[in-house]
């Protein structure tokens, strides 16, 4: 499995759709910065180094945009393995299909990883000089708080990459996967957007004593599904907004783990000819 997931990552690192999305990260992440920045120059912001470093994963808690970056680069890299019969190599020279599988999601999540990581580290050390001017700390939040939110954003990233495994596993054109991937990711987005809304109004109607019907089951149900979605774990830290930071990695594993079993069924059983 070293030996695919090593030419995977090398196929990777050459294709045309990395370098567009890393293009595309890096311009994402100069923006984060320059509003920092601009903030800083006119005196309109006062927050510190969690506030930029989380607020890349969901657009300052809105839209996920490097899951909008990744999702056409992982579809149409795991497409064109259908259509240039690299499948069908790897089978040739004696790798299993899970080894295969196992080996796409492992460079999928290294990607949607890495990318992210590149973003955090490069929004962190520009960022450092306007936030010390902007409130004269570093940090409001504890290390280890800031390290948990990152780490459970990261993870569910991860989680994000296996499903976006398993919606590839299931097409065979990289067109229509790439399609597939950024509806799901707007779909999801909207989805948690609509939640949260939700439960503003919810928290709003019972905070005032107003007579909610099943108001404690509603809130209940949206914010599962908040915890639930990779999508809305990333908005929930990108708003310094997570209530139950503590089940978070177990449910992205949990997704993790449901999609890569679910896609190693549909692989196995997938007509590569």
């Amino acid at each position: 499995m070293r030996n695919v997931l090593r030419a995977n990552l090398w196929r990777l690192v050459k294709s045309r759709a990395f370098h567009l999305a890393l293009a595309a990260m890096l311009a994402y992440t100069a923006l984060i910065v320059l509003v920092c920045w601009d903030h800083y120059a006119t005196g309109t912001g006062s927050y510190t180094l969690e506030s930029v470093l989380t607020a890349g994963f969901g657009l300052m808690g809105y839209l996920t945009i490097p899951s909008l970056i990744m999702a056409p680069l992982l579809a149409l890299y795991l497409g064109t393995e259908y259509g240039e019969h690299t499948l069908r190599n790897k089978l040739t020279v004696g790798h299993t299909r899970t080894e295969i599988y196992l080996a796409d999601l492992a460079t999928c999540i290294l990607a949607a990883v890495g990318l992210d990581l590149l973003s955090l580290l490069l929004a962190g050390a520009l960022c450092v000089y306007p936030v010390m001017g902007m409130s004269g700390v570093l940090l409001r939040a504890s290390p280890g708080q800031v390290l948990a939110w990152i780490a459970t954003a990261l993870l569910a990233r991860a989680a994000w990459a296996a499903v976006m495994k398993l919606l590839t596993a299931s097409m065979s054109s990289p067109s229509a996967a790439a399609v597939a991937a950024l509806l799901l990711v707007v779909l999801a987005s909207l989805l948690c957007s609509y939640g949260f809304r939700q439960m503003e109004y919810l928290v709003h109607r019972m905070a005032a004593g107003t007579a909610v019907e099943n108001g404690e089951a509603r809130l209940a149900f949206w914010q599962f599904l908040l915890d639930l979605l990779p999508t809305g774990q990333s908005l929930q830290v990108s708003r310094l907004d997570t209530p139950n930071l503590w089940r978070l990695p177990l449910l992205s594993l949990g997704v993790a783990a449901a999609s890569t079993g679910a896609g190693l069924v549909l692989f196995h059983k997938k007509d590569l000819k």
